[in-house]
């Protein structure tokens, strides 16, 4: 990885997003974006990104987005008894992955479960983005930090003899925000929670993932103003982000949600009822075209 990457999320969450998506790819100014493979219009985004890739003179990085929140079980579904409903849909939530990772009763059996629903969605992105390169993992709102995840997800790395070559660690700098006395008013109060979660629950994972899979330390923005990484908030602060990650030694990852989706493509299989709103957001507009300015990380 470079020393900035700028990545989209939710390739595959819709077509509207996923078209979203692709507008940016055209344009080159994604290094890299992650695939969800358990939504229903999968298959179809998948074909036409293969289709168009021979155009394109920049191909973004492809990493598995997993998700247990939403979308179809890719596992049979007697193997994931747990993580879904009797539809079929995925329903866990941030809140249940913590209370398993403490709960030495339901540990085991809860971490086999998410084990083979990881295996099935990554076997399900091999099958059609094929085993060429090295895999990278990410996951849908960042349960790939909670430790039950990402413990299930680096035994599933080492008993399949997976290459990787990255698993995001989301850690976000504060001081910059802090810095930048007039944005203090633009934070959202419930994205400090999870900005601060997220760093409490970072260096555990950070210690384990980069000796698992020898990728060199890293910053993630993009949780405290996500949805909202507009224009002028990356202007201002993308200097001193990236300064921060260069004393550090560490890259900046520069996430970002271009992906719009109209209301209704949202249909039952979007079971997080909660994040409805933030997937038809003006935030998702407003973000994609922050991605359409960007200049390689340069500036605005």
């Amino acid at each position: 990885m470079k020393a900035i990457d700028i990545h989209a999320d939710d390739y595959a969450l819709s077509p509207g997003a996923s078209e979203d998506l692709l507008k940016c790819i055209r344009k080159g100014k994604l290094d890299s974006i992650s695939v969800l493979t358990n939504m229903s219009c999968y298959e179809k985004c998948a074909a036409l990104y293969m289709e168009e890739k021979k155009s394109w003179k920049k191909e973004p990085l492809l990493t598995v987005h997993l998700n247990f929140m939403e979308g179809k079980a890719v596992a049979p579904l007697e193997q994931v008894p747990d993580l879904a409903d009797g539809r079929g849909y995925l329903q866990v939530s941030w809140g249940k992955l913590l209370l398993w990772s403490c709960c030495p009763w339901k540990y085991k059996e809860r971490k086999k479960e998410l084990k083979e629903e990881i295996k099935a969605q990554t076997e399900k992105f091999l099958c059609l983005f094929g085993a060429g390169k090295p895999l990278r993992f990410d996951g849908h709102q960042h349960t790939q930090m909670i430790p039950i995840v990402y413990r299930a997800l680096l035994e599933v790395i080492a008993e399949e003899g997976y290459r990787v070559s990255y698993i995001r660690v989301t850690k976000e700098p504060i001081l910059p925000f802090l810095k930048e006395v007039s944005l203090w008013n633009t934070y959202r109060p419930v994205n400090w929670v999870k900005n601060i979660l997220l760093n409490i629950l970072a260096p555990a994972m950070e210690k384990k993932v980069c000796r698992a899979t020898g990728q060199k330390p890293m910053f993630l923005w993009g949780v405290l103003l996500s949805g909202n990484m507009d224009r002028k908030r990356v202007r201002r602060l993308l200097p001193a982000m990236l300064e921060k990650s260069r004393k550090r030694g560490r890259t900046l990852e520069l996430l970002l949600h271009p992906g719009h989706s109209a209301k209704e493509e949202l249909g039952e299989e979007f079971v997080n009822r909660s994040a409805h709103a933030f997937y038809c957001s003006r935030g998702r507009r407003r973000e994609f075209a922050t991605v359409m300015e960007l200049d390689g990380g340069k500036g605005l």
